[in-house]
């Protein structure tokens, strides 16, 4: 009889999508899974910027460690937010066919583009490479789940917050207004799907490897490298 493969995942509504395209498509090969909620540091840290709190693998790490102490057979990560470097024990499994990788800049309006405006972004990425662009703009800081950072942009004066097209895309919470930042040079693996087990997990294995897209994961592998 096939054991019950638990899966870990962080709680948001977009992990909580990609946990569950996971879990349809083993269970259509005859496989049962169990979803675990895990909440990551950086779920729980959201008042600093990411790049200022100093770690690596920040909405990974809790899932790394509840899978080396057994209380998970495996885990669905965006595989941006995965570190190049994974925990000893702990080997890539699978990685999903590619979602759209670029950003996405989400608006009340354009006007703005050519004058003075607010900007959000907890990425140091997208700021540096928006401000190289807008240079009279201010960057505010954002930090939450997709739903979360919508919720802000609405809330406050900004103008624009700029997010990952693929993840307004799983949760179908794309605006009607927005913009493709088809010259921003997007984060290495933006917008494919990992997922992770034990490396002497050979029945997760095994499982995981009729999901692996072999064309995503030889791009997503030479970006990272």
């Amino acid at each position: 009889m096939k054991k019950v493969i638990r899966m870990g995942t962080r709680d948001s509504e977009l992990a909580l999508w990609q946990a569950n395209t996971v879990k349809d498509k083993l269970v259509s090969l005859g496989y049962q899974c169990q979803l675990v909620p895990v909440k990551s540091t950086g779920d729980l840290q959201l008042d600093q910027p990411l790049y200022e709190l100093g770690i690596t693998g920040i909405f990974t790490k809790t899932l790394d460690v509840a899978m080396i102490r057994g209380e998970i057979d495996i885990a669905v990560h965006s595989m941006k937010d995965v570190p190049t470097a994974l925990p000893k024990g702990i080997v890539q499994a699978a990685v999903l066919p590619r979602a759209n990788p670029r950003d996405i800049l989400v608006h009340k309006g354009t006007d703005f583009l050519n004058a003075e405006g607010r900007v959000a972004t907890g990425s140091l990425r997208r700021k540096a490479q928006w401000l190289h662009r807008y240079p009279l703009h201010e960057m505010m800081p954002l930090r939450g789940n997709v739903n979360t950072r919508l919720q802000k942009l609405q809330d406050n004066d900004w103008n624009a917050a700029i997010f990952a097209a693929a993840g307004l895309q799983r949760i179908d919470k794309l605006p009607q207004q927005h913009t493709e930042l088809q010259w921003m040079i997007p984060a290495p693996a933006q917008g494919a799907m990992m997922v992770v087990a034990m490396e002497n997990d050979q029945e997760s294995l095994q499982a995981l490897a009729s999901l692996n897209d072999k064309n995503t994961e030889i791009c997503t592998r030479v970006e990272r490298d």
